[in-house]
């Protein structure tokens, strides 16, 4: 996206971050207010990947992390647990054993949760944030995981209720991890997709609303197989790029308050449009 304030977004994503280390989206360095945590510093890391640039001071954010996984027990469970590995991940810092041995224990004490009908989708997020982790780690799942995985999805399946688009692209994603389901099963899954797409907005939560967001737009655009035309590109960049503060960051929606999460969205839509229009520029 060639309108992209890059100095700003850099500035902005400088000041979330705070001495110790980690970022917090509403750090203020003038008042000292925000404190580091670690869904904002896995967004902000996120950030600067996809800008392709270090971030500053990285030592300080390796060693926050480290500290935080180390001495903070509650680190150890979802959705922390993810935030704080992936942090160092993309930090380039080294799994220990332990926390390998943390992230199988993690898994074990998702897939034995016996949640309610309304806990579920929370439990499936979670396991598919840990499962990723695995998969960065070259870590597979067991045969009885893969069934207790199974069983979840079946249950979900069941529920009353439309899916959202965020919950869609998880569940496609955990049916394909679980191996318990074909091939036309996942692939009828995945053509529902379509149903989501609206004219204006890109794509909706659910079918037939009018309620969007990058996060929303994110999610129907990384599941989507069929091509875009130069129209749609065009139009998704304009709403993407409309989500940007005066400040450099992103809200999730035009005009609303910039955070690290919805920035780290809207560079990965960036990159993705642009790699789809050097694509079609190829082809045509």
């Amino acid at each position: 996206m060639n309108s992209l304030d890059q100095p700003n977004l850099f500035r902005y994503l400088n000041r979330c971050r705070t001495p110790e280390g980690g970022y917090c989206y509403f750090r203020d360095p003038e008042s000292g207010a925000g404190f580091p945590n670690g869904a904002d510093t896995f967004w902000a890391l996120s950030a600067f990947r996809f800008l392709e640039s270090d971030p500053p001071f990285l030592t300080h954010t390796r060693r926050w992390l480290r500290n935080k996984l180390d001495q903070n027990v509650a680190t150890r469970t979802s959705p922390y647990l993810f935030w704080f590995l992936e942090s160092l991940r993309l930090s380039r810092a080294p799994f220990s054993s332990e926390d390998r041995l943390c992230l199988a224990r993690e898994t074990a004490r998702l897939l034995d949760n016996r949640a309610s009908s309304l806990e579920i989708s929370s439990l499936l997020y979670d396991l598919g944030s840990v499962l990723s982790l695995r998969r960065g780690l070259h870590l597979s799942l067991s045969e009885k995981e893969k069934g207790r995985l199974k069983e979840l999805l079946d249950l979900e399946s069941n529920l009353p209720r439309p899916f959202p688009l965020p919950e869609l692209r998880t569940r496609i994603v955990l049916m394909e991890e679980s191996g318990g389901f074909s091939q036309e099963k996942i692939a009828k899954e995945r053509s529902r997709e379509s149903e989501y797409r609206h004219p204006v907005f890109g794509y909706v939560i659910v079918p037939g609303s009018s309620r969007s967001d990058l996060f929303v737009l994110r999610s129907g655009l990384l599941m989507r197989k069929d091509p875009l035309s130069l129209f749609e590109i065009q139009m998704l960049e304009d709403l993407i790029l409309f989500c940007q503060s005066r400040k450099g960051g992103f809200g999730p929606v035009g005009g609303s308050v910039p955070t690290l999460e919805a920035t780290a969205a809207a560079l990965e839509l960036g990159i993705f449009l642009s790699r789809f229009s050097l694509f079609k520029e190829r082809t045509l």
